[in-house]
């Protein structure tokens, strides 16, 4: 197709080319004349170039959803005179200098012009101002091609479908347009149009971008159950891929994907241990927490010191109970905690393409976990064990979804130039039943309590039914004498059926997080249910 193209356009290039050079003979006969036609060429003004589209699950575009207006312009007295007036002499330097060098230009135009030397196109902006997953969509070089995110993943892809717009003038030895001459506008933008289409709703994506700005630091995932399917992911701060410069220069590192980057989870990891002690079945039915317990001579305390009193596993998880869980591991054994921890995806890398990839987070060894101490931290998601957000929720897309762990998805397949949808197989894919369904079923009653009952409480909207576990997880870093720590907040939503979405909350390095994390899955879980079954359908369970 491209070659036949091409053939085409060298074709109506020579047409051009016979047709100037016919006119200007024939307008004065003189031997000058013919000499200058002779020394005439084609001039190519690109006015704009586009690659292949990322549109988001529903094949709404992700790139190139915003236009604007490009003029290009032969410059002469009354072409020139034309843009001057419309504009109000914004750019008459700029005007001034094209008329006196005589070639062909483009220029984005706010206003419109009607003047037979000036062509107006409406003309797509890769990014715009308030770019939607800016982390995932990533950005180009300046060369124009892929350099980050999804952009450099499928960089191949995006580029095969390449269109542009361009204007062929005929002009004299010095370039400059010849006057009446025929000009040749070439426009195959159309093919532009494949692509490749993410998991991503926009719709969610936009919702969820705002309310993660609460965070200041830190980021939000959204998976839909059961296939772990990626609807919507922010970071923050986050960053415009049209202002590149600003965006490496800024404070707070806004081109980092905190969603792929691994931290302490602190006890939002609970719920895979519970999920140990539940397979293994043996779960401490009563156990007496008093504020502390002694592990390998290291005292370890829960949350200021709180005395939980008689507690068992739903106990625990409500009240995110420290001592309860590290005596149950401490009499399960690492192994099993630390098999389960693997089979949920932690200490895994996720890629979804060439350098779009997560941060593998890390594992303790199960010899390690041999020394106490380190079975206790181990227990409550500290110690050696770091998790990204993605992990973390893919874990609760496991209990979601009934024991089965699914990979998380991010692409789901390749889009033509007519916008059909082929789907795309992962590099990485893996479905596997990691638990009982009902371990699962248990663990999801336990969340759900824990979101009524328990930590999770802050969080929990109104009218829906939810489950939540939290996690505030120590860092070991001060600043200005206090502790910095990570929050989270990771559970999920349901209709009618069951679990739908699931939801992960992280809050990165702050001594207070003053409710953030819950405010932010809280409003995440209210957008979900207004978006995709309303109010009146968004009551709980039956």
């Amino acid at each position: 197709m491209a070659k036949r193209r091409a053939y085409v356009v060298f074709l109506l290039l020579l047409a051009l080319l016979a047709a100037a050079g016919y006119s200007i003979t024939q307008v004065s006969g003189g031997a000058e004349y013919v000499d200058a036609a002779g020394r005439q060429s084609v001039y190519k003004l690109e006015v704009a170039k586009a690659r292949g589209a990322i549109y988001d699950c529903n094949l709404a575009p992700l790139t190139g959803s915003f236009q604007r207006q490009v003029a290009a312009v032969a410059p002469g007295i009354e072409a020139i005179g034309a843009l001057e007036k419309a504009t109000g002499g914004r750019y008459r330097e700029r005007l001034a200098l094209a008329l006196e060098d005589g070639k062909p230009f483009s220029m984005v135009l706010p206003y419109t012009v009607q003047h037979e030397c000036v062509d107006l196109f409406s003309v797509p902006v890769r990014y715009g101002k308030n770019q939607l997953a800016p982390h995932v969509v990533g950005y180009l070089d300046s060369m124009g091609f892929g350099a980050a995110g999804v952009e450099l993943a499928m960089d191949d892809v995006l580029s095969s479908y390449a269109g542009e717009i361009s204007v062929y003038y005929h002009v004299d030895a010095l370039g400059r347009v010849i006057a009446g001459a025929d000009r040749l506008v070439i426009d195959t933008m159309e093919e532009a149009q494949g692509g490749v289409a993410l998991t991503l709703d926009s719709a969610l994506q936009e919702r969820v971008q705002a309310a993660a700005q609460e965070l200041e630091q830190g980021a939000v995932v959204v998976t839909e159950v059961p296939d772990c399917e990626i609807r919507a992911l922010a970071s923050v701060p986050d960053y415009s891929p049209e202002n590149m410069a600003q965006a490496t220069e800024a404070e707070g590192s806004p081109l980092l994907n905190r969603a792929f980057c691994a931290y302490a989870p602190g006890s939002v990891f609970k719920v895979a241990a519970a999920a140990a002690l539940l397979e293994a079945g043996g779960a401490p039915q009563a156990f007496t927490c008093t504020g502390s317990i002694n592990a390998g001579g290291l005292l370890f305390h829960c949350i200021d010191g709180t005395a939980h009193g008689q507690v068992g596993l739903q106990g625990a998880i409500e009240k995110s109970c420290n001592c309860y869980f590290i005596s149950a591991a401490r009499a399960l054994g690492g192994q099993q905690v630390l098999s389960m921890a693997y089979n949920l995806g932690f200490g895994s890398e996720q890629e979804f393409g060439r350098g779009l990839h997560t941060q593998p987070g890390s594992l303790p060894e199960g010899k390690a976990l041999e020394n106490v101490r380190a079975l206790g931290n181990f227990a409550f998601g500290q110690g050696e064990l770091t998790a990204t957000p993605l992990q973390v929720c893919a874990m609760m897309n496991c209990v979601a979804s009934g024991g089965v762990y699914s990979t998380p998805k991010l692409i789901t397949g390749l889009v033509d130039g007519e916008r059909n949808l082929t789907p795309f197989s992962p590099v990485t894919d893996r479905q596997v039943e990691v638990m009982r369904p009902s371990t699962a079923r248990t663990l999801q009653a336990y969340l759900k309590s824990a979101a009524q009952n328990g930590t999770g409480r802050p969080g929990a909207a109104e009218g829906l039914t939810v489950g939540i576990k939290t996690g505030t997880a120590q860092t070991g870093v001060y600043r200005d004498g206090e502790e910095l720590l990570h929050f989270w907040y990771s559970g999920f939503i349901c209709d009618s059926t069951g679990p739908r979405y699931c939801v992960t909350v992280f809050r990165e390095s702050t001594p207070d997080d003053g409710g953030a994390a819950a405010r932010v899955f809280k409003q995440v879980t209210e957008d979900i249910a207004a978006l995709y079954w309303g109010e009146k359908e968004a009551s709980p369970e039956a």
